[in-house]
């Protein structure tokens, strides 16, 4: 394994030479999340006191080439947002909530939350303001999406119809580890997680296929259902509406408003008859191999519970909350208490099931305010980049893209604390990053096509006029 492992780092220091002087920094911010996704640590990791995986050596290669990209002048910091403020408060305030709780096991779980859950994502959304994003590039990150989502969806539709041959990796199959067993969880062995992406690969069909050839609008479209069907398979609730809620605001924006409120009367009236019609069926669905349906009616009766439990810890420590990873060191007294007559016990050993509690919770008002706000001001933003005059068509896909993710990010989490699932934020913050950036500043150009000669030695040597209105980056 050692010798793989130098003969591997090798291979890596040859193929960062080209990229550490001209490569595209976004795309390779890029190949980070679909090494997250696909071979994290759950595929291959080294413990340690930091456990190293391959997507955390590649996000801290990013980084380098970061700045080395920075010092070559290929890169510019831009002016400061009230999202990179945000971003900075948050993660100080997060720190310093969950590491000024004392010390012991809680403090190191603290800290792996922060820097896995927090740090990680808001490295690749600086990344993403730093580099110079061309409309090539977001062409790019939509097929990229699209591929990976189908193959999330594919995945998905085999585990739940038990083909396990074409399910990878095969630790997906393993059955000792049985959170969510049976259901499409995907290489980040969360349903949720596999949704969430799923349903930004879903806005990233659509997008494409408003602006492509006839023969691709076909492509587009069938991947568009592949996803769609994938995103069933996690047979998580939260998913599905979260899909719905994305398929709405991309209706909103590209349809006639007459269409829209038909549309809007239809859907309200549709899902009315279907709650009534299913509720009974849809709150007792099984869904894991190893709980029965009554168990999983029994699930939704513990979210009451929790939130019972938050709404006294948060009367008790209103401002700063009782630090950031730190719910399990204090949630005992709480979930003792018997002036309810409820069996608060029962949800002793479980998470909130809620981010916006769990935030509340663990860091009071001051981190739930400054959390809030960050999710509100990118939305703003998407919103802006969508119904501006002046945006091009790649704008408006970015802002789609943005609202899309928010959209799934927020119905999933009304129903899980979306803070310790794998690769949401890095997902959800590298976008940003690029909507901040696209509303601040465009588009880079588009560099000319050069043509190549090969000179007396046999190697190529390019020639051509560069755009001189083109950014470098």
């Amino acid at each position: 394994m050692e010798f793989l492992i130098v003969l591997f780092s090798l291979a890596g220091i040859i193929w960062m030479i080209p990229l550490a002087h001209g490569g595209r920094l976004f795309r390779f911010a890029t190949i980070v999340l679909l090494a997250g996704t696909v071979v994290g640590p759950d595929f291959f990791s080294v413990d340690g006191p930091i456990q190293i995986s391959l997507d955390r050596v590649l996000w801290g290669a990013m980084l380098l080439l970061a700045v080395i990209h920075w010092r070559l002048g290929n890169n510019q910091f831009s002016k400061i947002t009230r999202v990179d403020v945000l971003i900075v408060c948050i993660l100080l305030l997060f720190f310093v909530s969950g590491m000024s709780q004392g010390s012991g096991p809680y403090a190191s779980r603290s800290f792996s939350r922060w820097l896995f859950y927090l740090v990680m994502p808001a490295g690749i959304y600086l990344v993403s303001r730093l580099v110079q994003i061309r409309e090539s590039d977001i062409r790019w990150f939509c097929n990229v999406m699209i591929g990976l989502t189908v193959y999330l969806a594919i995945t998905a539709l085999c585990e739940i119809k038990g083909i396990n041959a074409a399910v990878f990796p095969k630790y997906i199959l393993d059955s000792e580890r049985w959170e969510f067993f049976g259901r499409g969880r995907g290489p980040l062995m969360n349903p949720v997680a596999n949704g969430f992406l799923m349903t930004i690969g879903f806005v990233s069909c659509v997008v494409n296929f408003f602006s492509c050839s006839r023969p691709m609008k076909f492509v587009y479209s069938g991947a568009a259902g592949i996803i769609a069907l994938g995103s069933y398979a996690t047979l998580t609730r939260s998913v599905w509406v979260g899909l719905m809620l994305a398929v709405a605001i991309i209706g909103f924006v590209y349809l006639p408003r007459w269409v829209r409120i038909l549309g809007l009367a239809t859907a309200v009236m549709f899902a009315g008859a279907l709650a009534l019609g299913l509720k009974d069926q849809l709150l007792e669905m099984k869904r894991d191999k190893n709980l029965s349906a009554v168990e999983a009616a029994k699930s939704i009766e513990l979210r009451p519970l929790l939130a019972i439990v938050a709404w006294e810890m948060f009367k008790d420590k209103p401002i700063a909350g009782h630090g950031f990873g730190r719910y399990f060191e204090n949630n005992k007294p709480y979930c003792d208490d018997r002036s309810y007559d409820k069996p608060l016990t029962s949800v002793k050993t479980y998470y909130q099931h809620n981010t916006f509690l769990a935030v509340l919770v663990d860091t009071g008002m001051t981190g739930f305010s400054l959390f809030i706000g960050m999710l509100v001001t990118i939305t703003l933003i998407g919103w802006k980049l969508v119904r501006q005059r002046i945006s091009t068509p790649q704008a408006r896909n970015v802002g789609l893209l943005i609202l899309g993710a928010l959209a799934t990010y927020f119905c999933n989490s009304m129903f899980h604390d979306m803070l310790i699932i794998p690769m949401v934020h890095m997902f959800l913050f590298f976008m940003a990053g690029v909507a901040v950036t696209i509303n601040q500043r465009g588009f880079a150009a588009e560099p000319v096509a050069a043509t190549s000669e090969i000179n007396s030695l046999g190697y190529p040597e390019v020639s051509g006029q560069r755009n001189p209105n083109m950014i470098p980056g």
